[in-house]
């Protein structure tokens, strides 16, 4: 489970007010501030699950807050989501982004301030951009590709705070692809769908296979499994449950020791409709409609890729 992330300490101000009917909003304003979309926009960036391609070097940040006693702090928190919040080992050749931005009256950075007692604040300036590469890389190196979280939390000068109980924070995994991580490709999508019948064998053809990136590395874990359509978000990482149809893995896991499968066949690449038949093949169960494929491959540096495909069945 996720921590509130730490806003730092803001000095609440001094209440000297008699008990009159006319009292001091502030004695009665226990509204945390309000976090929504960005002035003209229609949702939040990143948007959940959002995939960054292999060809972006940078990913926008969209969104707005909102308190009528006055905006005190505003935390952007970037962190990966790689091990399920355990402790992985990182190759020394890639670096995990980690980004915490404050925007406040007095922030040190000057593209993070806003007027002392704001009410509105809106974020969607390209000033505000999260880059991996380039003049204003937020890592030295090569990052780490996978999956990230962003947390958007607030606090109001009389320290209301937005949270996760009630959902006030805004919180999403967004992905980050590189050239360099594993390739996954399924060939037989018909409108952007794999199709199958219940009762039937799932047809998955394709591959999972090491890049040709010079930065590649051998494959070492493979996960396939069948949910239903949004049980994977929400960052829920966890092994089979209700909700999920089928389960496979091959080779160990970096990232989470306990996901352990039957040694790979090949560490390059990998035939889905091979390695998906016979005692593996997918089984589409009866009284569903449209279930979810996902694919997570990681290599021997720890680079992971996510695809994820909508699963039609007749």
């Amino acid at each position: 489970m996720k921590k509130l992330p730490i806003l730092l300490s803001i000095g609440l101000l001094a209440l000297n007010y008699s008990c009159t009917e006319d009292q001091d909003p502030s004695v009665t304003d226990l509204d945390a501030p309000v976090i929504g979309f960005a002035e003209g926009r229609d949702s939040f960036r990143p948007m959940e699950n959002e995939v960054r391609a292999t060809t972006t070097d940078h990913m926008h940040i969209r969104f707005s807050v909102t308190d009528e006693s006055g905006i005190g702090q505003v935390l952007v928190d970037i962190h990966n989501t790689f091990d399920g919040h355990t402790h992985g080992r990182l190759s020394n050749t890639f670096e995990k982004l980690s980004v915490k931005d404050i925007y406040s009256a007095n922030a040190e950075n000057p593209i993070f301030r806003f007027p002392e007692g704001a009410k509105t604040l809106n974020v969607d300036n390209s000033s505000t951009d999260i880059y991996w590469a380039g003049a204003t890389s937020r890592v030295e190196g090569n990052i780490l590709a996978g999956p990230y979280d962003i947390i958007i939390s607030a606090v109001d000068i009389h320290g209301n705070q937005t949270g996760f109980a009630d959902d006030s924070n805004y919180l999403t995994t967004f992905f980050i692809e590189r050239a360099y991580a594993p390739v996954t490709e399924v060939t037989n999508l018909h409108d952007g769908e794999i199709e199958g019948e219940a009762g039937e064998a799932l047809a998955v053809e394709g591959s999972i296979s090491k890049g040709n990136h010079e930065l590649s590395s051998e494959i070492k874990f493979v996960w396939i499994r069948l949910v239903e359509e949004d049980d994977h978000h929400g960052h829920n990482h966890g092994r089979i449950n209700d909700g999920e149809f089928y389960e496979k893995m091959w080779g160990e896991s970096t990232w989470r020791q306990e996901l352990v499968g039957e040694d790979l066949p090949n560490n390059n690449t990998l035939n889905l409709s091979e390695i998906l038949s016979g005692e593996n093949a997918i089984i589409l169960p009866a009284g569903e409609d449209h279930l979810e494929l996902i694919i997570w491959v990681e290599d021997i540096q720890g680079n992971v890729t996510q695809k994820t495909y909508e699963v039609h069945i007749d």
